[in-house]
């Protein structure tokens, strides 16, 4: 199967999903929902696949991040929390910074990569405070527009977890024996999180065990696991069908594994004009006509 083929799989799917997001209330709203597991781990493989053969790496990545940042000005329209777009840049700015192992000497791609991650670091604290000082005017500016412009992984769709999984399909991309290991590793561990309540556990045991210091420690864990890590403390835990059923994302795998390195028909734009415009046409139809 080629990129094009996997890419056209991944939209139909994250369009099902984005229906069930829009309508709740349709009685196939779930198993739409359950379709649209195996979108995310597409278009992430995507992602790793251009920034390997893209002719133009930073066109490749510049175009994601033009991608997001207007997608954040229809965030601050709409009050959506849809832009899947700033998730891939991160994605394909952190792969580009592996790329440079090629290249260059070890110590250059550590250096480049510690003051990448020094930079999200002090980005999110920046975005962090500038969201609690801000009003309801300036609330969307400050979790949606600042965050794109700086391509922040604060309040990034799907947070670090996704991020991560980028990683692990760009180091195993040459294996497919790693890629399949890593990948179900990653799926088991994600739904251990979310499916059980040992991450509220841990968060009470640190406000209870920590005299004095234990309760804000414990609140800034829960409120930085939320914001950029992608794992809501208040969110955890539930029935794996109805609730916590991000483990159907493995169904992605068999396609992803399929991929055969054919580009197939050149569509370079499809994605990014399909993406903002049929969330707008959702979004419309949901608060103006299907009220």
């Amino acid at each position: 199967m080629n990129i094009f083929q996997l890419k056209i799989i991944a939209m139909i799917a994250m369009f099902l999903d984005h229906i069930a997001y829009f309508f709740p209330d349709l009685p196939m709203s779930l198993p739409l929902h359950w379709i649209g597991r195996i979108a995310a781990p597409i278009f992430i493989f995507g992602v790793v696949n251009g920034v390997k053969y893209t002719s133009s790496k930073r066109m490749y990545i510049l175009r994601l991040y033009l991608a997001s940042i207007v997608m954040a000005v229809i965030q601050m329209s709409t009050q959506i929390e849809l832009n899947f777009f700033r998730t891939l840049f991160i994605v394909a700015c952190i792969c580009e910074i592996l790329e440079i192992r090629k290249n260059q000497k070890a110590v250059a791609w550590i250096k480049v990569l510690s003051l990448y991650i020094a930079y999200q670091v002090i980005v999110c604290i920046v975005c962090g405070y500038l969201s609690s000082i801000s009003n309801m005017y300036t609330e969307t500016i400050c979790f949606y527009l600042i965050p794109a412009l700086l391509g922040s992984v604060f309040t990034t769709e799907g947070g670090l977890i996704f991020v991560v999984l980028g990683i692990i399909m760009y180091l195993a991309y040459d294996n497919k024996k790693r890629l399949i290991l890593s990948y179900m590793i990653f799926v088991v561990v994600y739904m251990f999180f979310m499916s059980t309540n040992i991450v509220p556990i841990i968060l009470w045991k640190i406000k209870e065990l920590i005299p004095i210091i234990g309760t804000g420690l414990s609140h800034g864990m829960e409120y930085l696991l939320s914001i950029i890590g992608g794992i809501s403390p208040m969110d955890v835990g539930g029935n794996i069908f109805t609730i916590q059923y991000q483990w159907i994302m493995v169904l992605a795998l068999p396609l992803i594994l399929s991929y055969n390195h054919q580009r197939g028909k050149k569509c370079k734009y499809l994605f990014y004009i399909f993406y903002p415009i049929h969330i707008i046409l959702l979004w419309l139809l949901s608060n103006f006509v299907f009220v």
